[in-house]
């Protein structure tokens, strides 16, 4: 009798094992961590899980034969019956507590940001893999995706790691597979999804726009341009007009400058930026242009519109109609240059900015080029072929249709 008391007890001894693992698996799924699962990357927890639910197993092959024995032997059979599975159970048990501190949420692991351990050598070499792929983005038209807040902020850091312009030039160091590094690539690599894009507002007035194509300036609807004090006044402007979805300080910040700017500088760089706008356009306080918050937001007025925009919604009215062509040949006429012509905005050539810009233009300036020689319109094909030889030099097709003229 005492013999059955203690393998019943010995068998519910070793039935609560595989329940505690199952209690700690159940707690991992439901925490936070349990996310990285579903991802391509192979992580010590996945690893981790794998050994316990084969330990589970085991565990519960064990039992299994343990309870049968004690139903189908006899008294003197059951004791070595078991003695075999708790010699391999108690060989388990000792790998439990390095199992368990894997999968366990009680105890939040410290980690360190990859893009930290990134020499500068491979930072560059990632960023003229970027720069490579941007290029030919626009020469095979391929309008790339825009870079969600995460992929920008994993570009931001890597650029802060690279050591500058003689980085890149002089960098042969193979890329790593690193997970920031990866995330920043397949997204350079994505292209632009147009059913989830949401449709751009309608353009009805405006106050000032933002001439990028070329040397960025402000010019107000009477033909002024702004005047500012300071370049980066100038370059958070632009910055803005094109990140209106994501116009925040923090944002701004780690695109435009490769240091901690300090809280005072940036104030000043916004204060500048609304001085310049409010002398452009005297009706208007300062503050309109850019309201002041206590929040990360900072907004642009809607009254400060882009070159591109225009050109861009003029572009789809002459798609719908022909007779819309006017208002085109007016924005193909401000193109002055490649975008951002003389300036070193490098966040506009690494996420993309300048690769989808030139691609609008080159798209308005063939098809008008393409709908005027068919229709014998000189004056209108003029512009458009000029205006696409400004984004793009030595285009073929524009030059020969410039050579039939």
């Amino acid at each position: 009798m005492r013999r059955i008391c203690a393998q019943c007890v010995a068998l519910i001894a070793l039935t609560s094992v595989p329940v505690l693992g199952m209690w700690h698996l159940m707690s991992y799924l439901r925490s936070e961590k349990a996310k990285q699962l579903t991802d391509r990357f192979i992580t010590l927890d996945e690893i981790t899980i794998g050994v316990v639910l084969t330990l589970l197993l085991a565990w519960t092959i064990l039992v299994c034969d343990a309870a049968i024995g004690l139903l189908k032997k006899t008294k003197t059979e059951n004791l070595a019956f078991i003695r075999k599975p708790m010699t391999w159970i108690a060989g388990t048990l000792a790998i439990t507590p390095q199992v368990q501190p894997g999968i366990s949420t009680a105890v939040p692991t410290q980690s360190v940001p990859v893009t930290t351990l990134l020499s500068p050598a491979i930072a560059a070499a990632v960023l003229r893999h970027v720069l490579a792929r941007r290029r030919h983005q626009v020469h095979e038209q391929l309008s790339p995706d825009r870079l969600t807040s995460d992929e920008a902020r994993a570009l931001a850091h890597i650029v802060h790691r690279s050591d500058g312009a003689t980085a890149l030039k002089d960098c042969n160091v193979d890329l790593l597979t690193d997970a920031d590094v990866v995330q920043v690539l397949r997204a350079v690599e994505r292209p632009a999804s147009t059913g989830s894009v949401q449709p751009a507002p309608v353009i009805t007035e405006w106050s000032a726009v933002v001439q990028i194509f070329g040397y960025p300036q402000v010019m107000s609807a009477s033909g002024d341009i702004a005047v500012f004090r300071k370049k980066r006044s100038l370059e958070l402007l632009t910055w803005l007009s094109l990140n209106r979805d994501r116009s925040r300080r923090t944002a701004a910040r780690t695109a435009l400058w490769d240091f901690d700017v300090n809280d005072s500088t940036f104030s000043t760089i916004v204060s500048d930026l609304r001085r310049g706008l409010g002398e452009l356009l005297p009706t208007m306080s300062r503050d309109e242009w850019v309201p002041i918050t206590f929040t990360d937001h900072i907004p642009l007025s809607a009254q400060v519109v882009t070159d591109a925009e225009l050109l861009h919604q003029a572009l789809e009215k002459f798609r719908a109609n022909k007779e819309n062509i006017d208002e085109l040949l007016t924005y193909l006429g401000w193109i002055r240059d490649v975008p951002f012509a003389g300036t070193s905005y490098s966040w506009a050539d690494l996420d993309g900015s300048t690769t989808r810009l030139v691609i609008i233009a080159m798209n308005a300036s063939r098809e008008v080029a393409e709908w005027a020689t068919a229709n014998n319109h000189a004056l209108a094909r003029d512009i458009a072929v000029t205006a696409g030889l400004r984004v793009m030099p030595g285009d073929e097709e524009l030059l020969a249709m410039l050579a039939v003229s």
